[in-house]
């Protein structure tokens, strides 16, 4: 899990004190964006700087907003008693990619686990709102968080090497080749699709029966997550 520590700056009048009983799940309801942004969209508001404690990306990288100590700014009534996390995307308009997801269950799971807590809720289940949106996968997240198996989506286009480019999709297969016995290269699950990688991927998909191309398409993605 890569979470970026992003130095925001607050307005004077951040409360702090926060004691977590909860974490609460939010979109950003805006197709791409950074922490940046949604800092400074609520010290337009008013409020001293962003009202999350953390910013998921599309590309499965983590930053920090509010200090998990710090009274949020996310969810009236509940501020006081919960980690805010939001989601980069709309989705009442889109689907959550793989990275994004995974990268989504680690954080939950970690906090989970720091303050022994097990609640997982939505914005709109305390709040008149539609967030985090109907295409959302709330209840994936609650089956998997309670241990239920759960197959991560195809991303929807295929995966090549390029060791200069990093895709956090490449990582979750990163992950799951490393998970199943299938070495991928000193630096491990970094995001990068480089030889190790695709030499990974081809004896996968040779003990698997596959085309043995190294490339990741919907039936490598298919078999290594079923």
């Amino acid at each position: 899990m890569n979470i970026i520590n992003s130095n925001l700056k607050f307005k004077n009048g951040l409360a702090y004190g926060n004691n977590p009983k909860m974490v609460i799940l939010h979109h950003a309801d805006s197709v791409r964006c950074s922490i940046e942004d949604i800092h400074q969209w609520h010290l337009s508001n008013g409020w001293s700087g962003c009202g999350y404690h953390y910013l998921v990306r599309k590309n499965g990288m983590i930053y920090t907003g509010r200090n998990e100590k710090a009274v949020g700014a996310h969810c009236i009534k509940y501020n006081t008693i919960s980690i805010g996390i939001c989601c980069e995307g709309n989705f009442n308009a889109e689907d959550m990619v793989s990275a994004q997801y995974s990268a989504l269950i680690d954080l939950i799971k970690s906090i989970l686990n720091r303050y022994g807590i097990s609640k997982v809720y939505a914005h709109k289940d305390f709040n008149s709102t539609d967030c985090p949106g109907n295409k959302f996968p709330l209840d994936r997240i609650r089956r998997e968080i309670s241990g239920q198996k759960v197959n991560l989506i195809y991303p929807g286009y295929l995966l090549k090497i390029n060791s200069n480019l990093f895709d956090g999709n490449v990582k979750v297969v990163q992950e799951k080749l490393l998970g199943i016995g299938y070495n991928v290269g000193k630096y491990g699950a970094d995001g990068y699709f480089g030889k190790d990688t695709f030499k990974a991927v081809r004896r996968f998909q040779k003990d698997r029966g596959l085309l043995v191309d190294g490339i990741i398409g919907r039936d490598t993605w298919g078999k290594l997550f079923e």
